[in-house]
């Protein structure tokens, strides 16, 4: 019978050895972000909206506890940098 159990560790060590990031450039991310989150549009909204939500993007206001402070701050990095990819203009592309 086969293990329907993921294998996370072996998952991750292809996840980390997958890409060549000195090749991999801002065009590219934006490329795939868009074939990821636009090619199968329910999909890619629902994905896209748990993973914002999740980088707090929907969050009313900030906290006010410095420590949950700054990260919520780096959350919301995360968040821009999403948007970014989505929004990159392919014909005049810079660092996202």
């Amino acid at each position: 019978m086969a293990n329907l159990e993921p294998d996370l560790e072996d998952f991750h060590r292809q996840l980390v050895q997958s890409l060549d990031l000195a090749r991999y450039g801002p065009a590219d991310v934006a490329r795939d972000f868009r074939a990821l989150f636009l090619e199968d549009a329910d999909r890619g909204k629902r994905v896209l909206f748990m993973l914002m939500t999740w980088c707090g993007e929907y969050d009313v206001s900030p906290p006010l506890d410095p420590n949950e402070l700054q990260r919520w701050a780096g959350k919301r990095e995360i968040a821009a940098r999403l948007k970014a990819a989505l929004y990159a203009d392919l014909n005049n592309i810079e660092e996202l």
